[in-house]
């Protein structure tokens, strides 16, 4: 059983405010509409659990989703022999390790690199819209099944 809730109508960003990609990639979700949970590190402790829930998700490892690049206490070659809790203890202190956000839409969990690959990863996508002649109204519902349309 999780300890992070997840649900599929429910969007949940993991960032920090302190990471220019986090804050882009949040301005993106906040226009899609749906409903958002957002979770700012910089503002929130996570707890242990959810942390090592959100590394299970992604089937990666806790230290893989930290960026040890705009730290000038730590170097990386050190950071490969941190374990587990080494890095619970650093995130705690350095919510700015999170370069990279962490979007979540029901069981599936992406780690966003780009800030418009967020978009496709919540369903966010042009498909399905028909190139209309100048003048005309565009469209404005869904026009595919299954689709996301803002």
């Amino acid at each position: 059983m999780s300890v992070l809730t997840t649900d599929e109508k429910l969007l949940t960003l993991v960032y920090s405010s302190t990471s220019h990609l986090g804050k882009q990639v949040l301005g993106y979700v906040q226009g899609a509409g749906e409903h958002l949970r957002t979770i700012d590190i910089a503002e929130t402790n996570l707890g242990h659990a959810v942390w090592v829930t959100l590394a299970d998700g992604l089937n990666k490892d806790l230290g893989e989703l930290f960026s040890l690049d705009n730290t000038e206490t730590l170097d990386i070659e050190s950071s490969n022999s941190f374990d587990t809790d080494d890095w619970l203890k650093l995130i705690d202190k350095n919510p700015s390790l999170l370069q990279n956000p962490i979007a979540i839409k029901g069981k599936n969990f992406m780690q966003v690199t780009g800030r418009s690959q967020v978009l496709k990863f919540f369903g966010v996508d042009s498909a399905g819209l028909e190139k209309k002649n100048l003048g005309d109204s565009p469209t404005t519902s869904s026009t595919t099944k299954d689709e996301s349309f803002i």
